[in-house]
């Protein structure tokens, strides 16, 4: 062990998981807090599971001393429609808002601190319905399209002006779109993209495509292919951890974390279609202007290197599908 503890919310998310896991293997010691309960396994060393609440001030203020780093990933968020945590504001308010003010305050006495890692998202950026001339920067203008990316843009400045007031050393990371193994396939299917399609388009395609029938490729209404930026938890987990490892040199620092490029939808379905054995169908998609992150201040800063490119993510989502089939479990 070196000695160090770090604080995280999260845990028991897709890419809280794989933090713990990752810091455990660097010889970090975790106090994760659990807010649901989860699974109990062997026991680990270096790791602490306490019970609690972001919105319970009084224990985080009894649970973040001692510890060296603060991560916190833990937020109400919906991966994919029907909306259930982002439909109402109220909600997003307390758990977004509220939770990371009581995060900062249970943070900011804590003279032994060396850091407050922040994790945010590229909703700021309203990437998909937005139109971006270059690749996204951490300086390029924040426009939430909606209230999640309104309550991460507070918490952002909440992390910035509780440095300035307390001296709280903060960093922020920028979190692409980020899809587990069983979840990446759903973005290539037609249900996914319906309400994007004209009347014509859905009366062709969705004999063929829905229900999980076949998979599908959104495109421009220029006839190009649609554009995304996509990530693997297993590479955010890696720069949420590297953040924390190379924190001296990213203090005071915003960072986009996503994939190692981004992807053209038209150039992958094919390949897609064949790997599943079933169809695949394109058309134009109304809300979605194509974007790239640039993850260049994260690698010259962080040192972050992404290993998972969307063929990568694709191959390994068609193995799991494979896998849980013949094992006649469910995905």
């Amino acid at each position: 062990m070196n000695g160090e503890k770090v604080f995280l919310t999260g845990g028991s998310g897709r890419i809280g998981r794989r933090v713990e896991r990752k810091l455990l293997e660097r010889g970090y010691a975790v106090r994760s807090l659990v807010h649901r309960a989860r699974p109990q396994g062997p026991p680990r060393p270096g790791l602490e599971l306490v019970q609690g609440d972001i919105l319970d001030q009084d224990a985080l203020r009894r649970l973040v001393p001692g510890c060296s780093f603060v991560v916190h990933l833990a937020a109400a968020w919906d991966m994919f429609p029907p909306a259930i945590y982002e439909k109402e504001n109220n909600q997003l308010f307390e758990s977004v808002v509220r939770g990371t003010y009581n995060m900062l305050e249970a943070s900011r006495t804590e003279k032994d601190l060396k850091c407050f890692l922040y994790a945010s998202t590229d909703a700021t950026y309203a990437t998909g319905p937005r139109k971006f001339a270059a690749p996204i920067t951490e300086d390029t203008e924040l426009q939430p399209s909606r209230f999640y990316a309104v309550a991460k843009i507070v918490c952002e400045e909440m992390c910035r002006q509780y440095g300035k007031l307390y001296s709280l050393p903060w960093l922020i990371v920028r979190i692409c779109w980020c899809l587990d193994v069983d979840e990446i396939l759903r973005i290539f299917q037609y249900d996914f993209w319906e309400g994007g399609l004209s009347p014509e388009d859905r009366a062709r395609l969705a004999p063929i495509l829905s229900g999980g029938r076949g998979v599908f490729a959104p495109m421009m209404p220029d006839g190009t292919s649609g554009v995304d930026h996509v990530s693997d938890p297993e590479d955010i987990a890696e720069g949420i951890v590297l953040a924390v490892v190379n924190h001296a040199a990213g203090l005071k620092g915003v960072y986009n974390l996503a994939g190692p490029s981004n992807f053209r939808y038209r150039e992958l379905i094919e390949r897609l279609a064949a790997d599943l054995g079933v169809p695949w169908g394109s058309a134009p998609t109304k809300g979605i202007e194509p974007y790239e992150l640039s993850i260049d201040r994260a690698r010259r800063i962080l040192g972050y290197a992404p290993q998972y490119p969307i063929e990568r993510m694709l191959a390994n989502a068609v193995e799991y599908g494979k896998e849980h089939t013949l094992s006649g479990t469910s995905p």
